[in-house]
């Protein structure tokens, strides 16, 4: 009996986990140019916020490969300039999210506003990030 009940829960647990996030199914073509509700406008910011994300992860791939190609000929120099970046690129994600906190604090947590503040002020401070990733190396 506690075998069928485990499994039970088991099943239950993974049906549950198979369904996908509400909040992640946003359309490619979901039009942000005509904001005029606050749901639309946090899912425009949502939708952002994942694509300015995306572009950091995707410009520190581009710099590794840039670091591997210019220290082909000393790949261990290649390799320590690529951890020290990564290094720093881990201690700026926590610096941007504090900033990003200090600059919600007035704003009640958990509120629309707190989290629309967070997130425009990450999707920001990333637009700078990727930039800086962009020049090293070139």
């Amino acid at each position: 009996m506690k075998l069928l009940y485990i499994l039970l829960l088991v099943c239950s647990a993974a049906s549950c986990m198979a369904q996908p996030p509400k909040t992640n199914t946003l359309a490619d073509d979901f039009d942000c140019t005509d904001i005029n509700v606050s749901p639309k406008l946090d899912d425009c910011i949502y939708k952002e916020i994942m694509n300015s994300k995306t572009l950091l992860s995707d410009e520190l791939l581009s710099f590794e490969k840039r670091a591997k190609n210019i220290y082909a000929t000393d790949m261990k120099l290649g390799k320590e300039l690529i951890e020290i970046v990564r290094g720093t690129q881990d201690a700026w994600i926590a610096f941007r999210d504090r900033s990003c906190k200090i600059e919600a604090f007035q704003i009640e947590k958990k509120t629309p506003a707190y989290i629309t503040t967070i997130n425009n002020c990450i999707i920001r401070m990333n637009n700078g990030r990727i930039e800086k990733l962009k020049n090293l190396l070139n």
